[in-house]
């Protein structure tokens, strides 16, 4: 099927899900689109224009606003207004002032929203870039706004996702602006692929990973793309994408779009109270939704929240959480989700406080945000209601237990229960004798189960990450007497400081393994993720700081805990080291005086959650020496049970255990490693435990299995064992990260295959387009795959103990046919190469890989060896010398081995016979790049018959990564040319795009 055949089926599609086809506005140029958009504001804005329509002026001035929409946000605020209509004010000509409406988020399917399709858009006046002819696929408009662009790709094309880079690139020639700025959610199609983005804020900021598919209302994958359209494009269900299902993030000034999992468990939220509305019957126990931790919980909740405050019998909405720490991070993430205008009706509150808010008869419906032991409190002072409000429940397995929900309950009587959850308390609690059940299940709170989207699916969706779980077992416990009650093992072991000495120890000895990012060309940064220690209760949190400070002092370590928190012995002590770990963080990074502030502790652990999360003010990475002179990086946090539930930060990548948990919690806490981010960077999230290895081992696949089968729910259920086939999907479904060895061996016939296209040592180019074609794929996959490993833990050259299907050792070791770091970097300069090869719609992605070429170059082989082995061959020429320093380079990409080749050339023939140094070499590297750019760039304009000359000169004037506009000498240059080449327009566009593409291909 030819593209513009599916596009047809598309456009079909659509026209019978409600949409109209605008023929005589497609394949048309984009200032179209505007006189379009003029026309349906004057029609929509007639009473409010007086009948006098709106004069070239006075749209000019409209135009102006909206060109003030930097970002996806900034537009998404505009289409929100107040009170669901979006407008732009104006001053007329005559003076009055008015507010143009533009869109009507309330109107859904009706009143004044109209549904357009428009295709094959020209943009002809693109500001960053040169090309004429920018042509997008299909746009779709509300009320005249392109709320969605649509690209396509057949099936039969090498790789689908070039859609996916084509919107990048659109975005990076800055088309999303003015008009187009309306755009909020991209969809790339083929015919049996259908996914979806929010428009990201700039170009830098498009990731694969927040591409998402749909899953039906029964959790199965849509992957045809007309039952796609159907549940996610038509009418009324892209009008609510659009509107109702975006998040605007405050915090990042970006734009999220809601999963589809997290839309059906809004709506079924929403329709469960719209039944019992209208059998006027109110059921305290709405039901619950069980989303897996690290699936968006908190955005699922407050858009929840906003809409049960928004429909019109519900007086209030009561958000409730177990912890004050999560009450006031779940508080700034709501102040950030929300829109301006319901931004006041948010509000934090105590017991005494709420009771007096209740009372209150305030024109609008509110969000309260208290704890439960608050709401308790409140309770048994005397506080009743009996209007009709919502309770959602945040971490509702834990939040609840009998008699304060009876309590609560009894007091609310016209109060409806909604709970979310990422572990729901199932029988199988009380069996194993988890405490944090108390005896009462989520289902007995709550009632029945809403929706469901376990760890197993947010795998799948590529939402969250598996685990890559190791055990450590510390000398101090092994030598303990195995038959110490758990008190004496406590007080004897884990207590000491031997103990305690060797697991800070482990972490240091682990350290790069754990923190650092992708291999690049050799290199790994360091510290580019941050982990979280948990230890068994506040007294060691105080004691492994003290330790890391000690045996690290170059690490940046904080901790932290509550007051919520059990004190134990020595409260006013643990006080003190509070403050003084308090005083530390403000010495080091320059903050406020966390302890003359209003709410020490909760605006310390504030500061400290958005250095992990990347928040702002910490949202730019910054350089070298810009950490050293204001640092921003935190490397470690050390807690007891704060930050274990209720916080996402996808630049957490492990979490070191000395505490023993089970079920939910097990589960939670480990779940704080899982956030998605470049997969070759943080392929699992990583857990480390420090206490009784082989229990835990047992605890971590039960816990998996249970919140991964779905739960037991009875008794009997939670009686049965997990059997073998059941531990084996942990790795079969990438819960857990596959042992190093099962993936050395899965790798090892597709390192032979392209040891035997480019050589054992990855030094030979493939010259064909299929071998080309088929080392790119597999050394893609290769690259990515050796990162896990590496990431994991495994070290070039070394052997793995090997196992059996049934995960049993073998006695025979294995070990990755890649045998260091320099082949590694041979075989990502060979993909390098070959890519630059391929055409452009077989090319893979390959940023990181470029980069670092250009970044490391000096760094991806030893250079002073380098120099070593080119006298060595100035005083010898005989072949191994040559080969010597052929060897050495073939880490290197094929433009930085030509040069030294060249070089070895030029020894044969005499024309280097003095000894280099780093410098003399450097600079005859920079003559030989010289010439053969010249030739490079001469060859060019003979082949496109141009003066070899003047383009030469033009070469002098370019800037890499400077825009033609911003270049003044440059522009001049190309004008001179273009003028005595008596070049057309069409023709100018070609020779600017072709010229500027061969500069910056030069290397």
């Amino acid at each position: 099927m030819a593209e513009n055949k599916f596009e047809d089926a598309v456009i079909e599609k659509l026209k019978n899900e409600g949409w109209t086809y605008r023929k005589d506005l497609s394949g048309v140029t984009a200032p179209h689109l505007y006189d379009h958009w003029r026309e349906i504001l004057n029609q929509n804005n007639a009473r409010k224009l007086d009948g006098k329509e709106l004069t070239d002026g006075e749209f000019a001035l409209i135009k102006q606003e909206v060109a003030k929409n930097k970002t996806p946000y900034d537009a998404q605020l505009m289409l929100a207004g107040s009170g669901g209509v979006g407008t732009v004010p104006l001053l007329r000509e005559d003076g009055t002032k008015l507010e143009i409406e533009i869109f009507y988020g309330d109107e859904v399917a009706g009143g004044r929203s109209r549904y357009e399709i428009v295709n094959q858009i020209t943009f002809t006046d693109l500001p960053y870039t040169l090309s004429k002819k920018r042509r997008i696929d299909v746009m779709l408009l509300i009320n005249g706004l392109p709320v969605a662009h649509i690209e396509e790709k057949d099936e039969s094309l090498q790789n689908q996702w070039n859609a996916f880079e084509q919107l990048q690139k659109y975005d990076g020639d800055g088309m999303y602006t003015g008009l187009f700025s309306f755009v909020q959610v991209q969809f790339i199609l083929s015919q049996h692929s259908a996914h979806y983005l929010a428009r990201p804020r700039s170009t830098e900021d498009y990731n694969k990973d927040f591409c998402f598919g749909w899953r039906d209302d029964n959790g199965k994958d849509v992957t045809d793309t007309m039952t796609f359209i159907h549940q996610v494009m038509g009418i009324p269900a892209l009008h609510r994408l659009v509107t109702v299902n975006m998040i605007p993030d405050e915090s990042n000034d970006n734009l999220m779009v809601m999963r589809s999992y997290q839309i059906q468990a809004t709506r079924a939220i929403l329709d469960r109270m719209r039944t019992m509305d209208a059998n006027g019957l109110i059921e305290k126990e709405g039901g619950y939704v069980w989303h897996t931790t690290g699936s968006g919980k908190t955005v699922t909740s407050f858009k929840v929240a906003q809409l049960l405050a928004a429909m019109p019998r519900v007086r209030n909405v009561l958000f409730i959480v177990d912890r004050v720490d999560l009450i006031n991070q779940t508080f700034e993430n709501f102040k950030s989700y929300a829109y301006k205008t319901f931004e006041d009706r948010i509000q934090v509150v105590k017991g005494h406080e709420l009771k007096k808010a209740l009372k209150h008869r305030k024109a609008a419906s509110h969000i309260f945000l208290i704890t439960v032991q608050g709401l308790d409190k409140a309770v048994k002072a005397g506080l009743t209601s009996d209007e009709r409000n919502v309770i959602l429940m945040d971490e509702a397995h834990r939040s609840a237990s009998g008699d304060t929900v009876k309590r609560i309950k009894a007091a609310f009587p016209k109060t409806t229960w909604f709970g979310f959850t990422g572990t729901p308390n199932f029988y199988s609690d009380e069996v194993n004798d988890v405490t944090t059940s108390r005896a009462i299940s989520t289902y007995d709170v709550f009632g029945k189960r809403l929706h469901r989207y376990t760890i197993k699916d947010a795998i799948g969706d590529g939402n969250v990450l598996g685990f890559d779980v190791t055990y450590s077992t510390v000398d101090v416990e092994a030598d303990a007497n195995t038959e110490w009650t758990e008190e004496e093992l406590e007080r004897e072991v884990y207590t000491s400081l031997p103990y305690r000495q060797e697991v800070v120890q482990d972490i240091l000895n682990h350290w790069a393994d754990d923190h650092s990012g992708p291999i690049e060309m050799g290199v790994r940064q360091p510290n580019q993720f941050h982990g979280i220690f948990a230890a068994s209760g506040k007294q060691a949190v105080v004691a492994y700081y003290n330790l890391f400070r000690e045996m690290a002092p170059e690490l940046r370590v904080a901790m932290t805990y509550s007051r919520d928190e059990a004190n134990g012995v020595g409260s006013s002590d643990l006080q003190a080291a509070l403050k003084k770990a308090m005083t530390d963080y403000t010495a080091f990074f320059g903050t406020q005086d966390f302890l003359n502030s209003r709410n020490p502790e909760r605006d310390y652990l504030n500061d400290i959650t958005k250095r992990l999360a990347h928040k702002k003010p910490y949202n730019h990475r910054l350089t070298a020496a810009e950490e050293a002179t204001m640092p921003q990086r935190l490397d470690l946090v050390i807690v007891s049970d704060q930050l274990l539930t209720g916080f996402d930060a996808k630049y957490v990548n492990v979490i070191y255990l000395d505490k023993l948990l089970k079920e939910g919690m097990l589960i939670q806490a480990m779940s704080r490693t899982n956030r998605t981010i470049d997969k070759n960077a943080k392929p699992h999230g990583k857990v480390r435990f420090f206490r009784k290895g082989e229990l835990m081992e047992e605890n971590v696949r039960n816990a998996l299995i249970i919140y991964t089968k779905g739960g037991n729910d009875t008794i009997e259920d939670a009686k049965k064992q997990p059997d073998d086939s059941e531990q084996q999907d942990l790795f079969d479904d990438d819960i857990l990260a596959p042992k190093m060895a099962t993936q050395i061996n899965d790798l090892a016939p597709k390192i032979a295959r392209l040891k035997a296209i480019a050589g054992d040592d990855f030094s030979q180019t493939p010259r064909s387009e299929k071998e080309q074609l088929e080392f790119a794929v597999i050394a893609a996959e290769v690259n990515q795959k050796v990162q896990r490993l590496v990431q994991q833990g495994y070290a070039f050259g070394s052997a793995v103990d090997d196992f059996d299907e049934k995960g049993k050792p073998t006695g025979e070791k294995v070990r990755l046919a890649i045998q260091d770091k320099d082949r590694f970097s041979a075989l990502q300069a060979r993909l390098n190469d070959v890519n630059e090869l391929l055409p452009d719609d077989k090319k893979i992605d390959l940023t990181n890989i470029k980069v670092a070429i250009d970044l490391y170059n000096h760094e991806i082989i030893d250079y002073d060896k380098l120099v070593e082995l080119l006298n060595t061959y100035i005083d010898d020429t005989i072949p191994a010398n040559r080969d010597a320093v052929e060897d050495h380079i073939t880490p290197m990409d094929d433009d930085n081995r030509s040069e030294i080749e060249d070089i070895l050339d030029g020894i044969e023939s005499g024309d280097y016979t003095e000894h280099f140094d780093t410098d003399s070499l450097q600079h005859a590297r920079r003559t030989i790049r010289t010439e053969k750019k010249e030739l490079k760039i001469r060859r060019w304009s003979a082949d496109n018959n141009y003066n070899g000359n003047a383009i030469m000169e033009a070469y002098d004037c370019y800037l890499p990564g400077v825009g033609l506009n911003d270049n003044p000498k440059l522009k001049d240059r190309i004008d001179k040319i273009e003028e005595s080449e008596n070049l057309g327009f069409f023709e100018t566009a070609d020779f600017e795009d072709g010229l500027l593409a061969f500069f910056s291909a030069l290397k």
